[in-house]
């Protein structure tokens, strides 16, 4: 256990990486204070219970803080479902935890982008955060929020800060939440899986991985990292089609994948820069991550948890 001189205020604290967040943060003996819409009952830390769109809770923070600013409306489709909450949610919530930061003085702000702010190519392209961004190569209103926060971080903080660009993040929950859990839950169901095309590719991340990546760019803090930009993406870009073929070798099963000829969609941000600054790099293999999820959900499934 490490004793720290710091608080670590994480939003989206009930969510999936924020919970886990706060689990391993808090066994390695961290002060968590954990901000939702509702409380996690496998969370012991203290939990506020706040709409972060119209809520102030500066006053409830210990001077000096580090802030983890996770919550959001966090799928495309959500996202196209309610535009307008998506805006509140992804921007004006950001804009007011970016206050709330200022006021009990925080001394670092982590805010939780996403490998969506690249363009997608139909070829593999390197792409890396010194790539020029714009809004008008994005068609996915969840990629606008978040490029549209970044920009909103680095131009009015007043208080050193780091963005975090995650990779596609998958692990054990259930429903499945990621494309890479999804067509596993497919396979082990016995149901067709299709694909637009066996070239689509992402750089999945594990869970675990991508929290150990947040973990160290807190403990090595504003110092190196102020208004520092990273990638933390997967080992490696992995196909959809990888994904069905690692699935069915875990099941002992040949389910066939039907491409429905849709144009292959490839984001393959690169992760070196954290590996630079953070020390840091994905260690779960595919197939051992996928193994855990199907482990999980089966599991899951059989008791009927969600």
């Amino acid at each position: 256990m490490k004793a720290t001189p710091y608080t670590l205020v994480i939003t989206g604290s009930s969510g999936f990486v924020g919970e886990k967040l706060a689990l391993v943060a808090i066994r390695q003996g961290y002060e968590v204070i954990g901000i939702d819409f509702k409380k996690s009952n496998k969370l012991s830390c203290r939990q506020l219970e706040l709409d972060l769109t119209s809520e102030n809770f500066f006053d409830e923070i210990p001077e000096n803080s580090k802030i983890i600013h996770l919550a959001s409306l966090s799928t495309d489709g959500a996202c196209k479902a309610n535009p307008l909450l998506a805006l509140d949610a992804n921007l004006r919530a950001t804009a007011l935890v970016l206050e709330n930061a200022v006021k009990f003085k925080a001394s670092h702000f982590v805010f939780a982008s996403s490998e969506w702010v690249y363009p997608e190519h139909p070829n593999v392209v390197v792409q890396s955060e010194k790539d020029e961004l714009k809004l008008t190569s994005l068609n996915s209103l969840y990629a606008m929020t978040k490029l549209f926060g970044e920009s909103l971080i680095r131009v009015h903080s007043k208080i050193p800060h780091t963005i975090l660009r995650f990779g596609i993040v998958y692990g054990p929950r259930f429903p499945p939440g990621s494309a890479a859990e999804s067509i596993a839950w497919k396979i082990h169901l016995n149901e067709e899986v299709k694909i637009g095309s066996n070239k689509t590719a992402r750089r999945f991340i594990h869970v675990n991985d991508l929290i150990e990546g947040i973990i160290k760019c807190i403990e090595i803090g504003p110092a190196l990292l102020n208004q520092k930009i990273m990638n933390l993406s997967g080992a490696k870009l992995v196909s959809l089609y990888d994904v069905a073929e690692v699935s069915n070798q875990i099941l002992k099963k040949s389910t066939q994948i039907i491409e429905t000829g849709s144009a292959a969609s490839i984001r393959n941000p690169l992760n070196s820069l954290a590996f630079e600054l953070l020390d840091w790099k994905p260690k779960i293999d595919l197939k051992v991550g996928l193994l855990e999820c199907l482990t999980f959900m089966i599991d899951a499934n059989t008791k009927g948890i969600k």
